[in-house]
Order: structure tokens, then C-alpha cells, then sequence
């Protein structure tokens, strides 16, 4: 058992010193980042444009579910992404508002409109876009805006 231990930390050190001479990758522009977010921004509009309007009180869980899905998908993308270190804290904050944006639209799908939870949920999901939208116009990346200007 000791033996397989060193073994492995042995192995794990040859590893940290292998990619010790390795180059670091190249640092991404805050252009590149701009545009790569802009990317994943105009597909996330792209999909949320082609979900149908719901009809009824049914069709809004459906709806909600599916924006959430949506937001979710696009947290994930932008994770993905190399972010330049003057825009990281914005990066992140740019994530953070787009998880919890999806949270809201989950909690959304599961409470009847009827509900006074209900127009809580859409204000605080209101809340949440303006919120995005100032953080983007900041970040210059306007074209992640989501509400109407």
C-alpha cells in the first residue's frame, strides 16, 4: 500500500515537472473575449427566440423550464471561455447573474401563476436582467443586452 502511494506521488511529481517546460498558453485579448462572449450570447438569444410563447397557465412551466435549460447552457459556455485577467471579476459576475437567473426561471416552472411567489419570481428575474444588462454595457459586450431598450 505504501509502495503504490510513493508509486502514484512519484508519478504526480514527473507530471508537475513535464508541465513545468510546457508554454503557457497565450493570453486572450479582451476583443477576443468580448467577441467569443458575444458568441455565446447571440446563440443563447438565438434559442430563446425560437421558444414558443406560452398560451397558458401549463404552457409557463413548460416555458420556464425551458428558458432555465436555456440560461443554464449558457452559464456553461461562458465558463468555457479564457477570460483576460482585467475582465475576470466581471466574468464571474457575468456567470453568477446568469446561474441565478436560471435558478429564478426553475423556480418559476414549479410555481402556479396564481401564486403570490409568482410575481416575485418574475420581478426578481427582471432585477436580474437589468442587472446583466448594465454588467454587459460595462464589460462592452452590448449585444448580450436581453431586455428593450
Amino acid at each position: 500500500m505504501v509502495r503504490r502511494a510513493l508509486r502514484v506521488g512519484a508519478a504526480l511529481a514527473i507530471a508537475a515537472v513535464a508541465s513545468c517546460g510546457a508554454e503557457p498558453a497565450p493570453e486572450i485579448t479582451a476583443a477576443e473575449y468580448r467577441a467569443a462572449l458575444g458568441l455565446v450570447c447571440a446563440d443563447t438569444a438565438a434559442r430563446l427566440e425560437g421558444l414558443s410563447q406560452p398560451s397558458d397557465s401549463v404552457d409557463v412551466g413548460t416555458f420556464a423550464g425551458a428558458v432555465a435549460e436555456t440560461l443554464r447552457g449558457e452559464a456553461e459556455a461562458a465558463r468555457a471561455l479564457a477570460v483576460p485577467g482585467e475582465l475576470d471579476d466581471d466574468h464571474r459576475a457575468f456567470i453568477r447573474n446568469t446561474d441565478e437567473q436560471a435558478a429564478r426561471w426553475e423556480e418559476l416552472r414549479a410555481t402556479p401563476s396564481t401564486d403570490a411567489a409568482f410575481a416575485d419570481l418574475t420581478r426578481q428575474i427582471g432585477e436580474l436582467t437589468l442587472g446583466r444588462d448594465d454588467l454587459t454595457a460595462e464589460m462592452g459586450v452590448a449585444g448580450c443586452a436581453r431586455s428593450a431598450t
